[in-house]
This record gives structure tokens, C-alpha cells and sequence, in this order.
């Protein structure tokens, strides 16, 4: 099993992931991949080495946690298998002295971008970390600026900043995070504004109470987007009774003592949905959504999909091109 995850290492590396040669090496040996525990440990261990030096195997690693995911969600025993399989490998290999913490962040990383929880041994301990180690740790402010940049020269918005800023936090204890949250809030750039409102309605309940905090604290500073205070009415119904909630009905109160509430409804465009159709449920529970509208002289495709004892798996939108 370890020779089938190198050649399929071998044909990653010579052809890319989209070719046609990988697709049919990987759909072959995936199962096979997925329920050995010697291929797992094989993968692993060169994850575990340096994801920049071997970047096929942690997209490999990738694949296969997704793959993984949605065999748990079907109820296939090789999905568990695996992430238990896997979980060893990573606790024998930090064992050994490999995956120094930023190393391990990388790979939580993977863990999040496959809507996976992440193992408690990727989560860094500043308690548990030895305090003679030196952890290089990069210019914060710096490396948003790099990544944000990066996000928009490809064409991408908030959301997908907020999935690698959540991809890069994925490891961090949730105090930390939820302090790093606060702090894009601090920054003087809309952009971050509009990104951490994602975590106002993924994230864990002290990082939903960072981003309400801070929401206020731009607020109070007069620094708030008007079009960011009229998606909080909207996102305040997706929140359950919380502290978090609780605060964004203080900004609501906040914005109408200002008259900033009428203001951030004022020049918004509402879509016009046009038709929906929807598909059945399969075998799995799965269903789709298709909804098609206008948003003034735009013409939109939504897809979502739902799924039994899931709820909303995924959901986008698909703005369509005009001659």
C-alpha cells in the first residue's frame, strides 16, 4: 500500500491535481489509500517533514480528508479509519520531535478546509510549548497585507480572505484566536471588516463575542461601514441567544441613536428572485436548491445544498455575464 501513495505521489507531482492522469490514478487508489493504515502513515510522515518542501503531499493529505469527511457523512467505516489512522501518525511523529508549531498550524490548516474538527494534538499549547524553543513568529500586520493582496490579484473577496485567514488560525486555542479576530477589527481596512462578519456566524462563541466587540468598538469610533451595519439585522437572525447576539442588538440601538441606521439602508439594492427549483433527496439525503433572480440589472444563480442531519453543506452564488 505504501508503493500505490507514492505512485500516486509520483503522478501528482508529474502531471498536477487537475490532469486527467491523477484524477483516474486517485479515483483507483483512494478506498485503498483511505483504509490502509500503512499508506496513511507513509503520507503522513511526509506531510509531517515540510509541507513547503513536499506541497504534493499535503495536497494528497487534503484530498484524502475530504474524501474522509464525506465517507463519514455517507456512513462508510473508511472515513473514520482514516482520521483515526492519521491522528496516530501525527502523535507518533510529534512524538519523535517532528512539526514544530508553525509547522502544525499548516497542517490544522488542512484539517479546516476540509470542514474537519481538528485533532487537539495540532493545537498549539503556548503552555505546553517548550519555552527554549524559539518560535519565529511573522509580522502580523505584514502578512495580512501579503495575503490580502494575493486574495484580490486572483479575483477574490472577503470570503475567500476569510477562509485562508481561517485555514491559517485553524490550530490556534480559541482565545487566541478569537484576540486575533479582535485585532483585524482594530485595523483601519473595510476589507477585514467585511471578512470577520464570516466569523460572526462560523466561528466559536468567544470569537462571535470578539467580533460583535469589535464591531461595536469601529462603531463607537465612527469608523463602521454603512453597508456592514445593514448586514447585521440579517446575520443577528442566524445567532442564537448569546452574548454575542446581545451585542449586536446594542449596535442596532447604537446606529439608530446616531441615525446611522436609515443611512446604511439608503441606496441598497433588493434581489428579485425570478424562479427555484429543487431537486429530491437521494440515497444520502441530499437535496439542491437552485434559485435564479436579478440584483438590478445583474442576473444571479444560487445553489445550495442541503443535507439530512446537516443542514447547509455548501451555498454560492454565480453572478452570469451579460454580452
Amino acid at each position: 500500500m505504501v508503493e500505490i501513495a507514492e505512485s500516486c505521489l509520483n503522478v501528482l507531482h508529474q502531471h498536477g491535481l487537475s490532469s486527467v492522469q491523477f484524477q483516474f490514478c486517485f479515483e483507483r487508489a483512494k478506498h485503498d489509500l483511505l483504509a490502509n493504515d500503512m499508506a496513511c502513515d507513509a503520507i503522513v510522515a511526509e506531510v509531517m517533514q515540510s509541507m513547503d518542501n513536499r506541497p504534493d503531499a499535503a495536497t494528497l493529505f487534503g484530498l484524502l480528508l475530504d474524501e474522509a469527511r464525506m465517507g463519514i457523512e455517507n456512513d462508510s467505516p473508511y472515513g473514520k479509519a482514516f482520521l483515526e489512522n492519521a491522528e496516530k501518525a501525527i502523535k507518533a511523529r510529534i512524538a519523535a520531535g517532528a512539526g514544530e508549531p508553525l509547522h502544525r498550524l499548516k497542517i490544522a490548516g488542512l484539517y479546516r478546509r476540509a470542514s474537519l474538527p481538528v485533532p487537539d494534538i495540532l493545537m498549539l499549547d503556548p503552555v505546553g510549548e517548550n519555552s527554549t524553543d524559539e518560535i519565529p513568529m511573522p509580522d502580523l500586520d505584514g502578512a495580512l497585507a501579503v495575503l490580502a493582496a494575493e486574495v484580490e490579484a486572483e479575483g477574490g473577496g472577503a470570503y475567500e480572505f476569510f477562509s485562508g485567514l481561517d485555514e491559517m488560525s485553524a490550530g490556534m486555542p480559541e482565545d487566541a484566536k478569537a484576540a486575533f479576530v479582535h485585532h483585524l477589527l482594530s485595523l483601519d481596512n473595510p476589507f477585514l471588516e467585511r471578512c470577520a462578519l464570516y466569523w460572526l456566524v462560523s466561528g466559536a462563541s468567544l470569537t462571535r463575542e470578539a467580533v460583535a466587540a469589535g464591531l461595536r468598538e469601529r462603531l463607537m469610533r465612527g469608523k463602521l461601514e454603512p453597508e456592514t451595519l445593514s448586514y447585521l439585522p440579517i446575520i443577528r437572525g442566524w445567532l442564537s441567544a448569546s452574548a454575542a447576539r446581545a451585542a449586536i442588538d446594542d449596535i442596532g440601538k447604537l446606529a439608530l441613536r446616531q441615525g446611522l441606521a436609515e443611512v446604511s439602508k439608503q441606496n441598497r439594492a433588493e434581489p428579485i428572485v425570478s424562479d427555484i427549483l429543487a431537486t429530491t433527496a437521494d440515497g444520502v439525503g441530499a437535496q439542491g436548491l437552485t434559485i435564479v433572480g436579478k440584483l438590478q440589472a445583474q442576473t444571479f444563480v444560487a445553489m445550495i445544498l442541503l443535507k439530512t442531519g446537516y443542514g447547509i453543506k455548501d451555498a454560492f452564488v454565480m453572478a452570469l455575464l451579460h454580452e
